[in-house]
């Protein structure tokens, strides 16, 4: 491993890239292979020895240094469980780590739900798997978006962008409507301006709230590049054929959703829905809707830095949707971004 007789960078400028990292469940020699990019190795080096120490030093330690056992985890999972009734062991192992800084080893997560769920483990065993293939040429090939209905019954309306090749969630919003053109538009907007590039084509379900989408990204990318004048960079979907985006809302239903429908349930539809007060209902929204976001910032910045489970039957990249959105060359892949200017947003 190289260079140990090289001085380490500095620990300001190596750390947030360290936490980053780590944040995606990579070993220790992935960790120091991928900090490589980070620091000049002409004049600087790490090792993994060093590598350890700093990563000790920062409090970060692995599932056998933390040493948890079935009665150590009882409670954060009995806590986690409230909010997520339906989760697996990979996906409790997931919160765990980004919920409550835990890491624990497979083999103790699943000798817990045999001591206490073991009835869930043999529902989760039951289920029958659809599946559904999904081809895209490279990262940022496109940006299928989608906007949830299901909770409009509570006045809250969900929409998503995803970037199918990597499978990286580029937002996921909650607001009291879906169906602004406007405001679906913003959301693509603001994404691209902080990535600062766009993707080649976008694609949605036909609905005229995804009509400012269409018409932004083709007016885009014909000024980036004139020979596109008179084409659609839009590509419009039938119904269930928005095949990514569709994916993302079953795993949301199934991972993120019971928990938090409890809560709504509970204080909507018992209480102010029922009621038909509107300010009260506006008191809900000016409450509910910013912490429900912050809540789905969470789950969308866990799924983006955890590695599916691999599948044989999966012709996309396996690995973790940070990663390969981030550097697709480590996966034998393209990136066709195209690069944008920002500073005229809003003008």
């Amino acid at each position: 491993m190289p260079n140990q007789y090289k001085p380490t960078p500095p620990l300001d400028e190596l750390a947030p890239h360290i936490l980053r990292y780590w944040k995606t469940r990579l070993n220790d020699k992935e960790i120091v292979q991928a900090l490589q990019k980070h620091f000049d190795t002409e004049c600087y080096g790490i090792g993994l020895t060093k590598f350890r120490q700093i990563r000790v030093d920062m409090g970060l330690e692995r599932s056998r240094r933390q040493g948890h056992t079935i009665e150590t985890i009882h409670e954060a999972v009995a806590e986690l469980r409230k909010m997520y009734p339906h989760a697996g062991t990979q996906e409790m192992i997931s919160l765990l780590f980004h919920e409550k800084s835990m890491s624990v080893a497979r083999l103790v997560m699943m000798s817990y739900f045999a001591a206490y769920e073991p009835e869930l483990v043999r529902q989760r065993k039951a289920r029958k798997l659809k599946r559904k293939r999904f081809w895209a040429a490279g990262v940022n090939d496109l940006f299928a978006v989608d906007q949830h209905d299901k909770w409009l019954r509570f006045g809250l309306g969900l929409h998503t962008g995803i970037e199918p090749f990597s499978g990286r969630i580029m937002w996921i919003q909650v607001w009291h409507s879906n169906r602004n053109p406007q405001l679906i538009l913003n959301y693509y907007l603001d994404t691209i301006a902080e990535l600062g590039h766009m993707p080649l084509i976008t694609q949605s379900d036909l609905g005229t709230e995804n009509y400012g989408i269409a018409n932004a990204q083709t007016l885009l990318r014909q000024r980036y590049d004139p020979t596109l004048q008179g084409t659609l960079q839009h590509r419009w979907m039938h119904t269930k054929k928005n095949v990514m985006p569709e994916i993302t809302w079953s795993q949301l239903w199934r991972r993120f959703t019971p928990g938090f429908e409890n809560l709504l349930d509970e204080g909507v539809i018992e209480g102010w829905y029922d009621s038909g007060d509107t300010l009260q209902m506006m008191v809900f929204r000016w409450v509910f809707i910013p912490w429900l976001q912050r809540e789905l910032d969470a789950y969308r910045d866990r799924v983006n830095n955890s590695a599916k489970r691999r599948d044989r039957n999966k012709v996309l990249p396996h690995g973790v949707p940070n990663l390969i959105y981030n550097s697709p060359e480590d996966f034998g892949s393209l990136d066709f971004k195209v690069f944008i200017c920002t500073s005229s947003r809003g003008h």
